[in-house]
C-alpha cells in the first residue's frame, strides 16, 4: 500500500488510543469524576459571586494611558465634564413666549427643590447634579461703576406682556454666548443645563476636600453666586471614580421625574444628549440582548431537537455549553478579571463555537448507532475518532481568541481570554463528561418497525434528519467529481470579489449608529447638531508652567489665534469654541460702555488682570471653570457636531498639528507650556479606531498562527494549503460584504472577525482529520472522499444548521451593530458549509496523485 498523507505521526496515533480509552476510563471512575465536576461547578457558583464588572469608557483603557491621564489631570483641575444637556420644544414654537419660560424655570426649581428635600442619608441620583441653567437665570453681564455685575437674564417674575417679553429676547441676542446654547437662533428650541460630578468624584482612598475643581462643562452658564476661594495651586492630582452605566441610568431617570410631570410634558419636547441620555438607549439594548442570547438558546435547542429527535441529544449538548459559561464566569471571578459590556459577547461566542464539540460528537455516535453499533462500542468509536479533531480545532480556535487578548483594549483583552478559557472549558467538559451523561441518558437509535413506541417516540414523530442530509449529501461528490476545476473556479471567483470588497471596508465608529434609524436618542443628536451648541464636544487643556501666565495679553493672543484657526479651519465640524479668552473680551466690553471696538483683549497685562479680577468677583464658580486660581492652566472647549471616528481621527490630526504650533509660539515666552487634547468624546473616538485596527491585525496574526499550526499537525504541505484556501471564502467574504455595500467597520462588527475563525476553521479540521484516516487506509481518494461525506459531512451540516439558524437570531436586534454581527456570522457559517461539502473535495481531487485519480473514473459512485 503506498504511503499517504496522514496526522502527524506518533502524537495523534497516542491521541486517537486515549481518547479511545476515555468513555471506558470514566466508567470505572464515573462516582470519582462525578463528584470532582459537583465540585468545581460548586466552586464556579462561588466565583460568580466575586465578579466585577466595569461599564465605563475609562474602562477600556489601562491606567496609564496618556489620553487616560490627560482626562484625569484636566478633572482634578477643572471638574467634570460630563453632563446632561436637556433640549426642548416648546408646542407654541417659543423658548421666549411667558409660558415657556415659566415652565423652564419651574423645571429647573423643581429639580433643586427635590435635591434639597432629600434627607441627610437618603440616597438619590439627584445628589450627583451640581447646578442647573435654564434660558431664565443665564448669567448676564453688565457694569454698575466700575463693577461688573453677573445677573439672571429673567429677575423676577416672568413677564407677561410682550414689550418685556421682546425686551428679553434682545437682551438674550446681546450676549454673544447665548444663542445655540441656550436657544436656537429661531427660537424654537431651547436648553436646560444639568451639571454633574460624574468623573470627578474622587475615590475613597483621597480625600474628597483636597481639590477646590468644581464642573464646568458649558460656559457662561453660571448663577449669580458669590464663593471666596484659596488664591493656591490644586494639589497633586487624586484619583477618580469611573462612572457606571446603572449611575448615568439611575440619573436620567431621576432627572425625568421632573421632565415627564403633566404640567411640563404637555408644553415640551424633550431631546436630551449627553452620556445620561445615551445610557438608557444602550440599556434597553443590552436587555435586548439577554432577551436575543435566550432566543439564540432557544432556536439552537429547538434544530438540536429536530436533528438529534432525542430529549438527551438536546439536554447534554445544551448543558456542556451553559455549564461552560458557568465555568468560565466563575474563573473570571476566582482571577479576579474584571467584566465589562462584552460579556454578552463571550456568552454568544461560547455557546456558538463550544455547542460544536458535542454536536459533533453526538452526530458521530447516532450516525454509529444507526449503523448497528451497540452504545459502549458506538460511543468509543466515536471518540476515538471525533475527539482528536475536536482538540485541535479547540487549539486553533484559542489561538484565533488568544490573538484578540493581546489588545491594549482592556474589554477586549478579558473578552479574548475569557473567550478563549470557554472553548478549552467546553472542550474538557465534552471529552471528560459527555460520556458519563450519555450513560445516564442515551439518545436511542432510529426507531423502526411498526410498534405504538416506536411511532409515538420522538424518533418515530420527526423526521428523519440523517436520511434528509444522507439523501442532500450523496449527489456532492458526483457533482464535484465531474467538474472539480468548475467548483474551484467558482468559489475562487467569490474569494476574489469578497477580497476586492475587503480592500474597500472602511474603518468609522459613528457614536450613534448603532442605534435604530427612528430611535429619539438619533433625533436628540440631529436637534443639537443643527440647532444647538452641536452633539459632541473636546477640550484643549493648556498648562504654560508659570503663575499669571494667562494675565498676559500675548499669551492670551496665542490661545485667540488657535480659536479662529480651529473655527475657521474645520467649520464643517466645529459649532463653536468657548476660553477664557471670550470672558476677558466680554467683560472688558462691558466694562467700557458695550462699545463693540472694545470686544478686545485687554491690551496690557494691567488691564487683563484687572479685568479678570472684576470678573472673577462677579462670578468666581465660572472663573474656576476656565481657568486655574494661579492663571498658568487653562482649556478651550471646542463643541463639536457628530460624526464618526474615520471623520475625526483625521480632524484630531490636523486639529493637532495646529495645538502644536501654538504651543511652540508659546515656549517662547513660557518655555514649559503644553497642551492636550482630551475629553470622554476624544477617548471614545480614538479608542473605537484603534480597537477596529488593532482587531483586525490581531486577526491577520491569528491567521497566520492558525495556519501554520495546521501545516505543522496535518504533517502535509498539501493537504495544510488545502485547509488554508477553504478557509480564505468565509475569511473574506464578512468583510467583502461591508465593502461592497458600504458598511462601515465599528467596534461592535470588527468582533466579528473572531467567530469566523472558530466557526469556519472548526469544521474544516474535522473533515480532513476523517479524510486522512480514511485514505491512509488503502489510498483511494474517491471512497475515502464518500466516506468522509456520510459520516462528518451530516455532522458538518448539523452544526451549520444550529450555528447558522442561532446567530441569525441577532439580526433582529434594534442594534445595527449587533445585527450586522448576526447577518454576517450566518453568512459566514453557510459559506464555510459550502466550503467544505464542494471546495475541499474538488481541491482534495485535483491534487490527489495521478494513480488514485483512476479511481476516480472506474468508480464514480
Amino acid at each position: 500500500m503506498n504511503s499517504k498523507p496522514h496526522l502527524n505521526g506518533g502524537i495523534a496515533t497516542r491521541l486517537n488510543h486515549h481518547f479511545e480509552q476515555v468513555p471506558s476510563l470514566l466508567h470505572r471512575a464515573r462516582f470519582l469524576v462525578w463528584a470532582l465536576f459537583l465540585g468545581l461547578t460548586a466552586l464556579a457558583f462561588v466565583g460568580m459571586g466575586k465578579l466585577r464588572f466595569d461599564m465605563t469608557i475609562e474602562g477600556w483603557f489601562a491606567e496609564d494611558d496618556p489620553g487616560l491621564v490627560s482626562l484625569q489631570a484636566f478633572r482634578a483641575q477643572f471638574g467634570s465634564e460630563d453632563n446632561l444637556y436637556v433640549i426642548y420644544a416648546p408646542l407654541d414654537g417659543d423658548v421666549f413666549s411667558e409660558k415657556s419660560l415659566r415652565l423652564a424655570r419651574q423645571i429647573r426649581e423643581d429639580l433643586l427643590d427635590r435635591q434639597l428635600a432629600l434627607a441627610e442619608d437618603e440616597p438619590s441620583a439627584l445628589r450627583r447634579m451640581v447646578r442647573v441653567t435654564a434660558l431664565t437665570n443665564a448669567p448676564v453681564l453688565t457694569a454698575e461703576g466700575d463693577a461688573l455685575i453677573s445677573r439672571h437674564l429673567v429677575r423676577g417674575p416672568v413677564p407677561e406682556t410682550k414689550p418685556a417679553l421682546e425686551d428679553i429676547r434682545s437682551m438674550a441676542d446681546s450676549q454673544e454666548t447665548f444663542p445655540r446654547l441656550y436657544y436656537s437662533e429661531d427660537g424654537r428650541y431651547g436648553a436646560i443645563i444639568v451639571e454633574t460630578d460624574f468623573g470627578s468624584v474622587e475615590t475613597p482612598a483621597t480625600d474628597s476636600d483636597s481639590t477646590d475643581a468644581t464642573p464646568f462643562m458649558l460656559n457662561l452658564a453660571a448663577d449669580t453666586v458669590l464663593m471666596d476661594y484659596q488664591d493656591t495651586a490644586p494639589p497633586a492630582q487624586p484619583e477618580f471614580k469611573s462612572t457606571d452605566l446603572s449611575e448615568y441610568y439611575d440619573f436620567i431617570r431621576a432627572v425625568q421625574v421632573t421632565l415627564t410631570k403633566p404640567e411640563f410634558a404637555e408644553h415640551f419636547r424633550y431631546f436630551p444628549i449627553g452620556n445620561p441620555a445615551t445610557t438608557e438607549h444602550d440599556m434597553k439594548m443590552l436587555e435586548e440582548m439577554g432577551s436575543l442570547y435566550s432566543g439564540l438558546l432557544v432556536v439552537m435547542m429547538l434544530v438540536l431537537l429536530l436533528l438529534f429527535r432525542s430529549p438527551s441529544g438536546v439536554v447534554w449538548p445544551v448543558a456542556i455549553v451553559l455549564l461552560s459559561c458557568v465555568w468560565t464566569l466563575g474563573l473570571a471571578g476566582w482571577l479576579g478579571f474584571t467584566l465589562t459590556g462584552f460579556l454578552i459577547l463571550t456568552l454568544v461566542m461560547i455557546l456558538v463555537i463550544g455547542i460544536a464539540d458535542p454536536v459533533h460528537l453526538l452526530s458521530g455516535y447516532l450516525y454509529r448507532r444507526d449503523q448497528g453499533m451497540e452504545h459502549e462500542q458506538a460511543i468509543r468509536t466515536t471518540f476515538g475518532v471525533t475527539a482528536n479533531a475536536a482538540l485541535l480545532t479547540t487549539v486553533t480556535t484559542v489561538l484565533g481568541m488568544l490573538s484578540v487578548a493581546l489588545s491594549p483594549i482592556v474589554p477586549i483583552r478579558v473578552f479574548g481570554l475569557m473567550t478563549a478559557a470557554g472553548i478549552v472549558v467546553a472542550f474538557v467538559l465534552s471529552i471528560y463528561v459527555m460520556p458519563l451523561m450519555l450513560e445516564l441518558w442515551w439518545p436511542h437509535k432510529r426507531a423502526t418497525g411498526s410498534s405504538l413506541f416506536a411511532r409515538l417516540s420522538l424518533r418515530g414523530l420527526l423526521p428523519d434528519p440523517a436520511r434528509l442530509s444522507q439523501r442532500l449529501l450523496r449527489p456532492v461528490l458526483p457533482i464535484v467529481e465531474r467538474r472539480p476545476w468548475w467548483v474551484i473556479g467558482v468559489f475562487g471567483a467569490a474569494t476574489l470579489a469578497c477580497l476586492y470588497g475587503s480592500a474597500l471596508v472602511r474603518i468609522d465608529t459613528d457614536p450613534i449608529a448603532q442605534y435604530p434609524q427612528h430611535s429619539p436618542i438619533r433625533d436628540s443628536f440631529q436637534v443639537a447638531d443643527e440647532e444647538m451648541m452641536g452633539s459632541q464636544s473636546l477640550v484643549v487643556y493648556f498648562d504654560l508652567g508659570r503663575e499669571y501666565a494667562f494675565q498676559d495679553p500675548w499669551a492670551m493672543q496665542r490661545f485667540e489665534d488657535l480659536q479662529d484657526q480651529i473655527k475657521s479651519r474645520f467649520s464643517k465640524h466645529v459649532v463653536r469654541t468657548a476660553s477664557l479668552v471670550d470672558v476677558a473680551k466680554k467683560s472688558y466690553q462691558t466694562l467700557n460702555e458695550d462699545r463693540p471696538e472694545m470686544h478686545v483683549i485687554p491690551p496690557t497685562p494691567e488691564l487683563l488682570s484687572q479685568t479678570l479680577f472684576m470678573f472673577d468677583n462677579s462670578n468666581p464658580t465660572e472663573r474656576r471653570r476656565m481657568v486655574s486660581d494661579d492663571y498658568s492652566r487653562a482649556h478651550v472647549t471646542v463643541y463639536l457636531r457628530n460624526a464618526g471616528s474615520y471623520t475625526y481621527t483625521r480632524v484630531f490630526e490636523e486639529m493637532q498639528a495646529d495645538i502644536d504650533a501654538a504651543v511652540l509660539a508659546l515656549r517662547e515666552r513660557y518655555p514649559e507650556a503644553k497642551a492636550t487634547v482630551t475629553g470622554m468624546f476624544t477617548l471614545m473616538m480614538n479608542g473605537s479606531d484603534y480597537l477596529a485596527w488593532t482587531s483586525l491585525f490581531t486577526f491577520g496574526t491569528a491567521l497566520i498562527a492558525i495556519s501554520v499550526v495546521l501545516l505543522l499537525v496535518f504533517g502535509s504541505l498539501r493537504i495544510g494549503l488545502i485547509a488554508i484556501l477553504a478557509n480564505a471564502l468565509p475569511a473574506a467574504l464578512c468583510f467583502g460584504v461591508l465593502g461592497l455595500l458600504g458598511i462601515p467597520m465599528d467596534f461592535s462588527t470588527v468582533l466579528i472577525a473572531p467567530i469566523i475563525i472558530g466557526i469556519a476553521v472548526d469544521d474544516t479540521i474535522h473533515f480532513l482529520v476523517h479524510y486522512q484516516r480514511e485514505v491512509a487506509l488503502d489510498g483511494d481518494v474517491p471512497r475515502a472522499l464518500r466516506e468522509t461525506l456520510q459520516s462528518v459531512g451530516q455532522a458538518v451540516l448539523f452544526t451549520s444548521l444550529i450555528l447558522g439558524l442561532g446567530l441569525s437570531i441577532l439580526m433582529f436586534s434594534s442594534s445595527i451593530g449587533t445585527a450586522t454581527v448576526g447577518l454576517l456570522g450566518a453568512l459566514a457559517v453557510f459559506a464555510a458549509l459550502l466550503a467544505d461539502l464542494f471546495l475541499l473535495p474538488a481541491m482534495l481531487l485535483v491534487s490527489a496523485p495521478e494513480s488514485t485519480r483512476a479511481n476516480l473514473l472506474a468508480d464514480p459512485a
